[in-house]
């Protein structure tokens, strides 16, 4: 097979023109200095391999040899952390992306025997800052700088389509020794001076270099993969947990963070996109089989230092020292899934919190029915987060404080697609007036839908509601028009796609004025990893999920409602001055 592999000298570049060599594969270099090409690659014992000088930015005689390739692999363009972002950077990382990606799609259309296929490298940075977000290829583009430097690289590359198959690879983090974000950490970890960026809990998408090696191979041998592809581990870590793996394994500590303000003054416009992330998810790749060689972070770094895996430790609980926050937390969002509308041990509890001086917030899966009901019962003021952030009812209970509200053309898409099923379902509109209308479709007839409605829920059969979640899936979700749950009585429920615990909890600190920091959460289950990941503390009962207990600070020994007020006991009230003087 004939490649060309222009950016060949670059990190991702030697790794893949040594895998193609070895595969038996004619192999073209373009690079912009073909004396320091040729120079590399003999110190790599690589020798009679013809190398092409040119800038891919600017149009030349480098062009001429795209004519007759099988495939052009597209790796080219300044480094995204090479130097600190200034205005004359940012325009370079642009002007070598988006200029270089731009011709060499003229190349490909002004050849006579065009390439079948072009591999164009992209970033998950495509997507901006998505928090804790799982971000599948669906997910739409982000608003900051790298976001639009991305748009705009993968939109020229886009227009190869019509000239052959095109793939976007968006990487994340590649981890290689030799090179990269990997090779500038390692000196400052291995003097024992490595910490977390700013708070840590930011996503960090990854991928060791033999996976970008493995999926430029799958993409090769699978003419039916085109479009874009996050090419990183299925499982993205935060910056602190990487923060921690990387000091395991190199057996030194890590107890030197970067504050936000620092990184900054070092990086300049950098910072933002080292301070906030993605949990890019390689839908597509997997889906088409690519089979992984490192998927675990720990293993990964092992292969790529060429050292032993670090062993888990085991995770930190309540049971030994008390962790608690810097002072007394000022708000503070307690799970109560599963709990409503009785929950008397829970009541009881939280009766106690009343002598604090921090308001707490409910969270639930639940309605506005079961909320009201719980509010009403325990005789104090518990604003409540209502399904999931669809709703944030008053503390009192009587009235919906903010709503996010499912679109007229979302509920008609919905109503359209179970309409559409042989079989029936049962449909159940709640709005946020505390209507709730239910209907079944197979039976004939019309609905007359209200107004503001802010989750749908189905119930049915197995084989009629796997089809409705998967028609709603491919025509809402993977467009980012509505979020979607499937309960654990198996309903599938259907919101905003902003409805969100954490979402919700941040506007509620806004309102209240309350700094993130003194923002406590109590939580049980994976809806709320939103509210562990930006809560400025967080406790995770024994029960949780292992994601959710992963992402909490601590965990409490008990579980369910004894988890709670263990959790109640013991970093909040126990925290709170006003509760000893009180007691």
């Amino acid at each position: 097979m004939r490649v060309l592999i222009i950016g060949a000298m670059g990190l991702v570049g030697r790794r893949v023109l040594l895998q193609r060599l070895s595969l038996g594969d004619q192999v073209t270099v373009m690079s912009r200095d073909a004396k320091r090409a040729r120079r590399m690659l003999v110190a790599l014992g690589l020798t009679g391999i013809d190398v092409v000088e040119g800038d891919p930015a600017v149009p030349g005689p480098w062009q001429a040899s795209v004519d007759g390739q099988d495939v052009v692999i597209m790796l080219a363009g300044a480094g995204i952390a090479d130097r600190r972002w200034s205005a004359k950077y940012v325009r370079l990382l642009r002007d070598s992306r988006v200029d270089g990606m731009y011709q060499v799609v003229q190349a490909i259309e002004q050849a006579t025997d065009r390439p079948s296929l072009l591999l164009a490298a992209s970033a998950v940075g495509y997507y901006g800052d998505r928090g804790s977000v799982l971000t599948d290829e669906h997910a739409p583009a982000g608003d900051d700088t790298l976001a639009d430097i991305c748009v705009h690289w993968e939109n020229q590359a886009i227009q190869a389509e019509p000239l052959c198959r095109v793939v976007r690879m968006r990487f994340g983090v590649v981890l290689d020794a030799s090179g990269g974000a990997l090779a500038k950490m390692m000196p400052i970890f291995k003097k024992g001076l490595g910490g977390r960026l700013g708070s840590g809990r930011q996503y960090m998408s990854w991928v060791a270099w033999h996976d970008v090696v493995g999926a430029i191979d799958h993409f090769m041998d699978h003419p039916d993969t085109h479009g874009a592809f996050n090419v990183v581990s299925p499982n993205a870590v935060t910056n602190r947990d990487f923060t921690r793996a990387l000091a395991e394994i190199l057996h030194r500590p890590a107890f030197m963070p970067v504050p936000g303000p620092a990184l900054r003054l070092v990086v300049g416009g950098l910072a933002s996109t080292l301070l906030t992330g993605q949990r890019a998810w390689p839908s597509k790749l997997m889906e088409s089989g690519y089979d992984f060689v490192h998927p675990v972070l720990e293993h990964a770094l092992a292969a790529v230092l060429n050292l032993d895996a670090a062993p888990p430790k085991p995770r930190r609980v309540a049971s030994t020292a008390l962790r608690a926050m810097p002072g007394p937390p000022r708000l503070v969002v307690v799970d109560v899934d599963g709990l409503l509308p009785d929950a008397t041990k829970t009541r009881t509890v939280l009766q106690r919190f009343a002598a604090t001086s921090a308001q707490i917030v409910l969270a639930t899966s639940d309605g506005l029915e079961l909320s009201r009901r719980f509010i009403h019962r325990s005789g104090q003021a518990f604003p409540m987060i209502v399904a999931d952030g669809g709703c944030i009812l008053s503390g009192d209970g009587d009235r919906v404080v903010s709503s996010r509200v499912l679109s007229d053309d979302v509920v008609s898409d919905v109503l359209e697609v179970a309409q559409s099923l042989d079989e029936p379902l049962q449909l159940t509109f709640e709005t946020t007036d505390g209507d709730v209308v239910q209907f079944e479709t197979g039976k004939g007839g019309s609905i007359d839908l209200p107004p503001s409605i802010f989750r749908i829920r189905a119930r049915g059969s197995e084989a009629p509601k796997v089809l409705f979640e998967s028609q709603v899936r491919d025509r809402l979700w993977k467009l980012r028009r509505i979020a979607m749950h499937v309960s654990t009585e198996g309903v599938v429920e259907i919101i905003h796609p902003l409805a969100d615990r954490g979402i919700a909890i941040q506007d509620v600190a806004r309102r209240l004025g309350t700094p993130r920091e003194t923002v406590m959460a109590v939580v049980s289950c994976e809806r709320s990893s939103g509210l562990a990941e930006w809560s400025g503390f967080s406790v995770a009962l024994s029960d949780a999920p292992a994601t959710i207990q992963g992402l909490a600070d601590v965990t409490t020994d008990a579980a369910s409602e004894d988890g709670i007020a263990e959790a109640l006991e013991s970093w909040i009230l126990a925290a709170d001055p006003q509760s000893t003087e009180n007691a």
